[in-house]
């Protein structure tokens, strides 16, 4: 048993170290992306309202040149939508412009990527795949090492036969409940 406790510590010592950076990254990534209802974490977003001369109604391929026209943009046009029979969506690299034909009037919306959280939001949602999902798979198969090596480094009433033993049931207890009562009750 004292050569296996030895092997405990030394893989969540070891192991410990190297899931630090990615603790963090998982970590207020998780924070963020579980208040995500309040703000958006990822961009900046910014509305500007201003007006050109109005479009009378017609077939969008003859109205969208002439609202572009109107709107003298200087940077690349992603795409156009005819949203409504009064609505024209300009989609832009960083926004969009919403033109109601008949009045002019155009909102302007801008999305600007947050420095750091966008980053760290992209790589716990694994939005670009690749060898990222190979990463957070190694990331999770460690933290299930850490929590079951953990479990043996600390003998006697501090560890699994007195408080620690508690505390690691609690940490099943909560989601177990959780589970229940939002899925079962």
């Amino acid at each position: 048993m004292q050569t296996f406790r030895k092997i405990c510590h030394w893989l969540h010592r070891e192991l410990g170290f190297l899931a630090v950076g990615l603790t963090l990254v998982y970590g207020i990534s998780g924070i963020v992306v579980n208040h995500a209802h309040h703000w958006d974490a990822n961009y900046e977003r910014s509305r500007e309202i201003f007006h050109i001369d109005p479009v009378s109604a017609g077939p969008t391929e003859e109205i969208t040149p002439l609202v572009l026209q109107r709107l003298r943009l200087a940077e690349p046009i992603k795409s156009t939508w005819r949203a409504a029979r009064d609505k024209l969506q300009v989609f832009l690299a960083d926004g969009t412009m919403t033109v109601t034909l008949s009045t002019g009037e155009v909102i302007r919306e801008r999305f600007k990527a947050r420095p750091l959280i966008f980053d760290l939001n992209y790589m716990h949602l694994n939005t670009g795949k690749g060898p990222w999902t190979g990463i957070s798979d190694v990331f999770a198969g460690i933290l299930i090492i850490l929590a079951i090596t953990g479990i043996f480094l600390v003998r006697g009433q501090r560890g699994l036969a007195g408080r620690g033993g508690i505390l690691m049931g609690l940490g099943f207890l909560l989601p177990l409940i959780y589970v229940v009562l939002e899925r079962y009750a």
